[in-house]
């Protein structure tokens, strides 16, 4: 048993050497003897990549793209944290990035096909991590943190914090994040995106409340009516706090949206947006689902906080595109404009897990395809 253990090592190891010299044929080779295409050296004898890291570094497509069709992960990250696309977009390997963003998109539709297909067996959502050995994406925390399940979530307590220079932020219990003034600049430009052509008395829905931020830029629109839904009872009792129950035009549901689209006297509307927490790109996707029957016309238009994977650039590029292609099945076409916020040190004092770090964040607006 270990002289045969010897020997996959060696070969496997030898995949990496002629992955690195960019030799198609051999890694043909090494695969057809019985080489894993998803193996990485070890950080003693070299950086941790795997056999597709080294593919990009060789700037060989043909043998990223081999890989791929062997077994090869997607988005397996170094010890650094780095998958083989970032390090093909840091080198300028356009080929090489291109062709596992493809795979990204790619395996994460079929992933969240499959996931939708276990929601309609089962009766009832998950609330497990798929294995990040499978290559799957997943937005979920690590562990039972609120973030992780929403039932949870909106059963716990909310901390709204008030920093030294008067901006708020409010975090769940577990010391996460949930949102912060730092987010002003996306909101101020989304609400202006959707509502500055829009004649007077508008009709806008929000899905998630938070801190009322994009709320609040909705307002100076004008809108003749403006509904907010948001299930949690502390964002509620802060938002009751605050005078919106009070405000001319506004209306507040205290449920789930889930539940909240089955009232059919809820309507439809001219601007739709989402915000949620503690809730994934499924989610996300059930959404888009009922998008068409809340817009009102050919003028309406829809925004979400596209936060997917806001820590990792090539991940964020992925749920981009699949976001896209998923809003284009429904009817929907999207255009992205891109800001660039200003992040302090102290917007995650005190945080457990940061969930922004990218210099460009990109706001959509799907209309109908007419």
């Amino acid at each position: 048993m270990s002289d045969t253990l010897d020997a996959r090592l060696a070969l496997n190891r030898t995949l990496l050497q002629v992955v690195q010299a960019g030799d198609l044929a051999a890694t043909k080779e090494c695969l057809k003897a019985g080489a894993d295409a998803w193996f990485e050296s070890d950080e003693e004898d070299g950086l941790g990549w795997s056999a597709l890291h080294l593919a990009v570094v060789a700037n060989s497509p043909e043998i990223v793209q081999f890989l791929l069709q062997r077994g090869a992960i997607w988005n397996a990250v170094d010890p650094r944290g780095f998958t083989a696309a970032q390090l093909a977009w840091s080198l300028n390997y356009v080929e090489c990035y291109q062709l596992l963003f493809e795979e990204g998109v790619r395996h994460s539709m079929l992933m969240n096909m499959l996931s939708a297909d276990d929601d309609d067996d089962d009766g009832e959502q998950a609330d497990e991590e798929v294995d990040p050995e499978s290559g799957a994406i997943t937005l979920r925390p690590e562990g039972n943190e609120l973030a992780n399940s929403n039932a949870k979530f909106l059963q716990s307590r909310l901390i709204f914090v008030t920093d030294d220079d008067g901006k708020e932020r409010v975090l769940d219990g577990d010391s996460n994040l949930v949102m912060a003034a730092w987010e002003s600049d996306i909101m101020d430009r989304t609400a202006n995106l959707l509502c500055a052509d829009l004649p007077p008395k508008f009709s806008v829905l929000n899905i998630g409340f938070g801190l009322g931020i994009v709320d609040t830029f909705f307002q100076s629109y004008r809108p003749g009516r403006h509904v907010i839904v948001e299930p949690h009872p502390d964002a509620l009792a802060y938002l009751r706090s605050k005078g919106w129950a009070e405000r001319e035009g506004v209306e507040i549901v205290e449920k789930r949206w889930e539940e909240a689209l089955l009232d059919p006297e809820l309507g439809s509307f001219d601007v739709v947006y989402f915000d949620t927490y503690s809730q994934d790109y499924k989610d996300l996707k059930k959404f888009f689902d009922e998008v068409p029957s809340l817009m009102n016309g050919p003028d309406a238009r829809f925004s979400f906080f596209h936060g997917l994977a806001g820590t990792n650039d090539f991940l964020y590029d992925v749920y981009t595109r699949l976001s896209e292609l998923d809003l284009q099945s429904i009817g929907l076409s999207t255009q992205w404009h891109a800001v660039h916020p200003q992040l302090t040190e102290e917007v995650w004092r005190g945080v457990r897990r940061e969930y922004w770090s990218l210099p460009r964040f990109l706001i959509p607006v799907s209309r109908m395809n007419l």
